[in-house]
C-alpha cells in the first residue's frame, strides 16, 4: 500500500511519537521510512548590520550554524539507525529552508506515499495561539499530494 513514509521530525518527543506511527505502519507495508529535518536559515537583522570585515562574529556564527547542523547530523543517524536494527528500510535527510514548504517539497517531487508527522494540540490558555496564522502540519495538510497523518501529541 505504502512505498515510501516521510517523517518530518524537529529533535522532539512529538517526533519520536510520528515516528512510532511511522514504524508501525512501514513493518505492515514493507515501506521505506525517510525522516526529514529542516532547520530555518539563520536570519538577524541585527547581524545583517555588521560590516564585513567584522570576522570575528560571522566565525562564531558560522561556528554557530555547523555545531547545529552536526547535531542534527547525529540525531538523524541515530534515529536511522534504531529503524534499520527493527529491520526497516530507513534514511534521514536534512534540509535547510521553511520547513513546511521544504516537507511539502520533498514529499511531491519524491513522490511520497504518506506523510506522519506530529500535530500539537491547541492549548486553550495560550493566548498567543490566538494570533497564529497556522502550524507546519497545517500547512503541509492544505498543500501536499499524499496522505497524511497527523499524530496528535
Amino acid at each position: 500500500m505504502y512505498n515510501t513514509i516521510l517523517v518530518p521530525h524537529g529533535g522532539t518527543d512529538a517526533g519520536d511519537q510520528a515516528l512510532k506511527h511511522a514504524k508501525y505502519i512501514a513493518k505492515n507495508s514493507s515501506a521505506k521510512i525517510v525522516i526529514l529535518n529542516v532547520i530555518m536559515p539563520w536570519s538577524n537583522p541585527f547581524f545583517e548590520e555588521l560590516p564585513d570585515d567584522d570576522n570575528s562574529t560571522h566565525d562564531q556564527i558560522e561556528s554557530l550554524l555547523s555545531n547545529v547542523k552536526d547535531n542534527v547530523r547525529k540525531f538523524l543517524a541515530e534515529r536511522v539507525a534504531h529503524c534499520r536494527a527493527e529491520g526497516l528500510k530507513c534514511d534521514g535527510i536534512f534540509r535547510t529552508g521553511n520547513p513546511a514548504n521544504s516537507i511539502i517539497k520533498y514529499a511531491n517531487e519524491e513522490n511520497v506515499d504518506l506523510i506522519v508527522m506530529a500535530k500539537k494540540k491547541k492549548s486553550t490558555t495560550d493566548y498567543i495561539s490566538l494570533f497564529k496564522i497556522g502550524g507546519t502540519a497545517k500547512k503541509v495538510q492544505e498543500k501536499a499530494e499524499c496522505s497524511i497523518l497527523l499524530v496528535e501529541t
